[in-house]
């Protein structure tokens, strides 16, 4: 069964998990990070009472960024319009080829809830309950939904070794470092009529497009077990191996979803095939980087609050230009959640077709927010796209804090100003003061510094505690990464 044209309620899906004879149901929930963490549980061990008090199955203490070993106790909500019947790939036991008698396994993802609340709190801690309670602010200005379609960017590569620690060469004399290899790289061999040069691998034909068949798979799994909509598949521009899969626009809650069942699918595909799929922004020196464009429109009903027939340069509404304004004013301190690893500020450098100045423009790919222009009169696709994101995101928290920004922007009537026309990239330092434009940070210390002091846009929904927490382990990161010498560093000043 797909995602299926009935709504899933908990007796339904107990029917489901009776008549497709499925044996384990594995429940998904996501850190303060994003990261997917799963129980499995047998089909017979679950009953129409788990969908109303919910799995007393989660030590909050062992999840990072989660509980106190003294309070510890979390309580796992199934949510049934979640469920949904997992390919073989997920079980290597199941199938007619494995061993596993056939076994089959379905998913559910779950709402967090602190054991001594429950059920009358979220957990605050609880990503996708934030997400929740952010589209629940949209009624306060009069809009009942928000659309959203990413573009989710990644790399799979053949291995990445790595060279074993930063303690390695201090201690053992082995020598650290890390090494990519890809059917498509140009410095592999044996690869004449597979090789891709740096920056040349935008929409190349087979054979060298050798993930072709790959991506094809990973969105024949999404519709057909997933009921998830892909527009189109396509690899990117980088070489070794860089894809982009382009969802069909949905609601907040259950985009988030979906891009935690892609990044996850894609991870165990790539699994299958001894290769290995990685979504950090820059792996490859030189080359272009992933990123996760995030396309957004506010509704109200059957209305698209965001167009206006009668604009005669964008089509777009006060209220959109309202909502830029909002997220470019906020755009420093977005990072630290949109851009949220030390890798990602390797890909916000000019010149790699990833922003890095504070600005809107008309299908301008250069400015941090663009409004996509390819017909007129289009009220149904009118939208913004921010070009920010990259896909180390935790999506719950993106769309929350995009949402959460575009409507501070509408509340204070921020207007943005004029879009910008030109090449930002080429812009001097003087033009840019000129037309007002910023700098995204540069490190993910700036963005946390950024975030630090300018927050209260999120507080109401994600919380202080919420947020606290976050930079605290952020900064922990970034603080590790900045202690850490690295191959380059040795090459570049050991003769010092």
């Amino acid at each position: 069964m797909s995602a299926g044209s009935e709504e899933m309620t908990a007796g339904r899906v107990l029917d489901v998990i009776r008549s497709e004879d499925i044996s384990f149901i594995d429940f998904w929930f996501v850190d303060v990070f994003g990261e997917l963490h799963n129980v499995g549980m047998p089909t017979y061990a679950i009953d129409e009472d788990n969908f109303v008090n919910g799995l007393e199955k989660l030590d909050g203490s062992s999840i990072v960024g989660f509980k106190t070993v003294n309070k510890s106790d979390m309580v796992m909500l199934p949510d049934p319009s979640t469920f949904r019947i997992l390919p073989d790939d997920y079980d290597m036991g199941a199938g007619s080829g494995g061993g596993g008698h056939g076994r089959k396994n379905a998913r559910i993802i779950c709402d967090l809830y602190d054991g001594s609340t429950h059920p009358d709190a979220r957990y605050n801690r609880d990503s996708r309950g934030i997400a929740g309670k952010a589209a629940g602010k949209l009624s306060e200005l009069g809009f009942t939904h928000t659309n959203w379609g990413p573009e989710i960017e990644f790399f799979i590569f053949d291995a990445i070794s790595v060279y074993p620690s930063p303690y390695a060469a201090t201690h053992s004399g082995a020598g650290s470092g890390y090494s990519i290899e890809s059917k498509e790289s140009p410095w592999s061999k044996g690869n004449v009529s597979t090789a891709i040069e740096v920056r040349e691998g935008y929409y190349p034909s087979q054979p060298k497009d050798t993930l072709d068949g790959f991506r094809k798979d990973v969105c024949v799994d999404l519709y057909r077990h997933f009921g998830i909509e892909v527009e189109a598949e396509h690899h990117e521009v980088a070489t070794s191996g860089q894809c982009e899969v382009n969802l069909r626009y949905g609601r907040m809650i259950q985009m988030a979803d979906n891009v935690v069942t892609v990044k996850n699918l894609v991870k165990v595909k790539a699994k299958r095939k001894n290769r290995v799929a990685t979504f950090m922004p820059k792996p490859i020196f030189g080359d272009n980087a992933s990123a996760m464009h995030t396309h957004q429109s506010l509704w109200n009903g059957q209305t698209n609050e965001m167009y206006d027939e009668n604009d005669l340069v964008a089509q777009i509404s006060q209220t959109g230009r309202y909502y830029v304004g909002g997220i470019l004013d906020h755009a420093e301190a977005l990072c630290a959640i949109t851009n949220p690893t030390t890798n990602s500020y390797k890909r916000l450098v000019p010149g790699f077709e990833a922003p890095v100045n504070v600005c809107w423009g008309l299908g301008n790919r250069s400015a941090a927010v663009r409004v996509p222009m390819y017909t007129r009169h289009q009220e149904k696709s009118k939208r913004i796209e921010y070009r920010v994101p990259d896909p180390t995101a935790n999506i719950y928290l993106l769309e929350a804090a995009l949402l959460l920004a575009g409507l501070d922007g509408i509340r204070r009537k921020l207007d943005p100003g004029d879009p910008v026309e030109e090449n930002v990239y080429r812009l001097t330092p003087e033009k840019k003061r000129e037309y007002g434009i910023s700098s995204l940070p540069a490190s993910l210390k700036g963005a946390l510094d950024s975030l630090t002091s300018d927050r209260e846009f999120l507080v109401d929904v994600f919380t202080r505690d919420f947020l606290e927490v976050y930079a605290d382990l952020k900064y922990s990161e970034y603080s590790s990464f900045a202690q850490t010498p690295t191959a380059w560093e040795i090459s570049m000043y050991a003769d010092a």
